[in-house]
């Protein structure tokens, strides 16, 4: 039978690594928080611990910005589209519980990271949001996260 809704899905996926990153060599780097961070009394999480990068397809919309600071910095802010196809691929959930929980994420794209503020579903066909738009800053106080591997053993990336 012929399925509309998957022919929509995987026709986003195909422009988008055609167009613009291929999740395989490039593309933005999720790093999700690890369940092993742990808040102290004041629900606060000095240090954080991620679990190892995703590479997903995306499209990267950067919009340099004056920062806050009496020294302007410019900072990024931006805005990553991720295919629906490119994060079912890699397990992760588009439930409103999910989403909620993409907004502890950092990203990494061409070795800036940035602190994800928003994440929304965009472009609504055949009953299924096609893309999802991650809206972040650039934090220029992180250069690296400490990841925790599989055996609770932590390494920088």
């Amino acid at each position: 039978m012929y399925d509309i809704r998957k022919e929509f899905v995987d026709g986003i996926q195909e422009i988008y690594t055609t167009l613009f990153t291929d999740g395989v060599n490039d593309g933005l780097k999720l790093y999700r928080l690890s369940k092993n961070t742990k808040p102290n009394v004041y629900g606060e999480q000095k240090y954080k611990l991620y679990e190892k990068p995703i590479l997903l397809v995306c499209n990267a919309i950067l919009t340099p910005t004056l920062g806050d600071n009496t020294i302007e910095e410019v900072k990024d802010v931006a805005g990553f589209k991720v295919p629906l196809k490119s994060l079912e691929d890699n397990n992760i959930g588009v439930t409103h519980e999910d989403l909620d929980s993409l907004r502890d994420c950092v990203i990494e794209f061409h070795n800036v990271f940035y602190t994800v503020e928003n994440v929304s579903p965009k472009t609504f066909i055949k009953d299924v949001y096609l893309v999802y738009q991650f809206d972040c800053k650039e934090d220029k106080d992180v250069t690296s996260v400490q990841i925790v591997g599989e055996d609770d053993s932590n390494e920088w990336c």
